[in-house]
């Protein structure tokens, strides 16, 4: 075939494709160009991402329905309080806790004994407050405050009330109602404990009278006869004839009472 036959068979199908080129590349141009000026790329909205916010996170819609919730709540609170009034309660302002209350500070033995008072015998105190009971026992001018303390401080778990009771024994006078409070109140965990020895040692103490060395004594012989266990020999060894004769005595007095 000739040169001239090969390229009249041939441009036509070249010039129809040219040509469907050219009718589809506008419509594109055109597709694309919408795309680059579309709605989000004019800033009309927000593009979504993990960073963007949906459009009910603000705006009147969500205002409203947050007050909505608050009106609710409040209702129920209203409704609440009403039921509690109809039923005979009277709603009152109460002040904030007086932190010097709450410690037991003994400085409020100064004007305001009597709520100290209260607040001693309607809480139980803690292994931290021994200290300022101790102090209140002896500084307090009314005696049912100083009974008050020493009962606190019997009831506190550990050795800090112990020893602060016995160092009350040899601070308060003999005779005051708190101080015959004391010795019942005086009880070691076992008789291998620290407290066990110390308390033995009371009963050769002259600062003691003979009924507050009778309850030590009868009190050590309860916890020996509990665990069926006896003071230590280095304890013993320190102690009087009199002493150990009156362990001896009190423990057969607390066999005959069981």
């Amino acid at each position: 075939m000739s040169l001239r036959s090969a390229l009249r068979w041939t441009l036509p199908p070249l010039a129809l494709l040219a040509l469907a080129g050219w009718l589809v590349s506008p419509r594109m141009a055109q597709g694309d160009a919408e795309a680059a000026t579309g709605p989000q790329s004019a800033g009309m909205f927000p593009v979504q991402g993990p960073a963007a916010q949906p459009p009910s996170a603000a705006g009147p819609d969500r205002l409203a329905a947050v007050q909505k919730f608050v009106a609710q709540k409040n209702e129920e609170s209203g409704r609440e309080a009403a039921e509690f009034v109809h039923a005979g309660w009277t709603m009152v302002k109460v002040p904030p806790p007086d932190k010097k209350l709450l410690a037991l500070d003994p400085l409020l033995l100064s004007g305001r004994e009597a709520d100290l008072r209260q607040q001693i015998a309607s809480n139980s105190a803690r292994p931290d407050q021994a200290a300022n009971l101790g102090r209140i026992a002896q500084e307090a001018r009314e005696e049912a405050t100083q009974v008050a303390a020493v009962e606190a401080l019997g009831h506190i778990h550990g050795d800090e009330g112990q020893n602060q009771l016995i160092d009350l024994l040899h601070e308060l006078p003999d005779g005051t109602m708190a101080r015959r409070e004391i010795a019942p109140l005086l009880h070691p965990r076992d008789l291998s404990d620290p407290l066990a020895g110390r308390l033995a040692q009371l009963l050769d103490s002259t600062a003691l009278n003979a009924v507050e060395r009778k309850q030590i004594a009868f009190s050590l012989s309860l916890v020996g006869l509990r665990d069926r266990s006896a003071l230590p020999g280095s304890v013993l060894e320190g102690l009087s004839q009199e002493a150990r004769t009156l362990l001896a005595s009190t423990t057969t007095l607390a066999q005959l009472s069981h």
